[in-house]
């Protein structure tokens, strides 16, 4: 692995500010986070829990949702395609989208309820999370009504995010048709699957560490054996690159060129770091798409991942708030 070349701060900045040209779509399963905040000064009589006194309650768009409203914080259009539950939240959606400025395709079915996600959170921690969700496949009536939408539209956008959270929605056939619909333009995917060969044909995958073992079957991965499985995957699925975020090791890049790097992460104070890799899969894209180049995508996705894990919950990013916390 070839070390890392930092770019300037000045031709970071110019990157940022570039990104409001783009359009982007966003494809994948719809989540609504539900956030109940409240304080804690006493533990139940009824049991050894804490006894939380609500202060606010508020939702955020989730999963594909989450990404959206990313780049949506960058300054960049989009569009968010998904399908949601014929349950009363998909106005929710609708006006969580019209508020973060994203444009919803919304594929209602009425098999399914909404994903649902409550995490109630006290003192800055995360206490108790619910879920509400129903992970069966879509039908191939709903997932072809869902793709209509999209391609009426493809020749507006600039690259496409694919965002598996496993949720039903991106079966293999509606995975591989959004591919092939898409494959003259960047397609990134967040995989979910622990079969890559799902996503043959994209661009680049963005896996974790752990997504990426288990996806090969090597659970006891080590650092130099990274390279190695990378390479292969790429070559197996006809991908033009891997992306695999480390945590605090950094972001390992294998490029287009089958040249890799890790780029290192920026040591920040970290709150929460659920939607971390939404924020970087967001801004990865643009990045990439804007300078055409891996390693930059990569350190520019890297700065904007180190805001967001200093907030609590599902968050976004503004270019501002990059320029402020690394002094750009």
């Amino acid at each position: 692995m070839s070390p890392y070349t930092d770019i300037s701060k000045k031709e970071l900045r110019e990157l940022f500010m570039q990104l409001s040209s783009l359009h982007i779509l966003v494809v994948g399963d719809l989540i609504i986070d539900n956030y109940i905040w409240g304080s804690v000064n006493r533990i139940s009589p009824e049991a050894p829990v804490p006894v939380i006194q609500i202060t606010k309650k508020e939702y955020r768009l989730g999963g594909a949702g989450n990404v959206a409203a990313n780049l949506a914080g960058l300054g960049t259009r989009v569009t968010l395609a998904g399908s949601c539950g014929d349950d009363g939240f998909e106005k929710t959606i609708a006006e969580l989208c019209q508020k973060a400025a994203i444009e919803p395709l919304l594929q209602t079915s009425a098999q399914r309820n909404t994903t649902l996600k409550s995490r109630i959170i006290a003192q800055h921690q995360q206490l108790l999370r619910i879920d509400e969700e129903n992970c069966t496949p879509l039908v191939e009536s709903e997932t072809g009504a869902l793709f209509r939408m999209i391609s009426r539209n493809s020749d507006r956008y600039d690259g496409v995010i694919i965002s598996d959270y496993n949720k039903g929605l991106l079966t293999l056939s509606f995975t591989s048709d959004i591919i092939r619909h898409f494959q003259r333009k960047p397609l990134i995917v967040d995989p979910k699957s622990n079969d890559f060969s799902k996503y043959r044909g994209a661009t680049a995958l963005k896996p974790n560490r752990k997504e990426f073992a288990n996806a090969i079957r090597q659970p006891d991965l080590t650092d130099d054996e990274i390279e190695y499985y990378s390479k292969k995957l790429v070559a197996d699925i006809n991908l033009n690159g891997l992306v695999i975020t480390l945590g605090e090791q950094g972001v390992f890049v294998l490029d287009n060129q089958q040249k890799s790097m890790l780029v290192p992460t920026k040591a920040r104070e970290v709150f929460d770091v659920s939607g971390a890799g939404d924020t970087f899969i967001a801004t990865f894209l643009v990045a990439l798409i804007i300078s055409n180049d891996w390693f930059t995508a990569a350190k520019a996705a890297n700065l904007a991942s180190g805001v967001v894990v200093g907030k609590v919950g599902t968050a976004t990013v503004t270019p501002a708030e990059i320029f402020a916390a690394y002094d750009l």
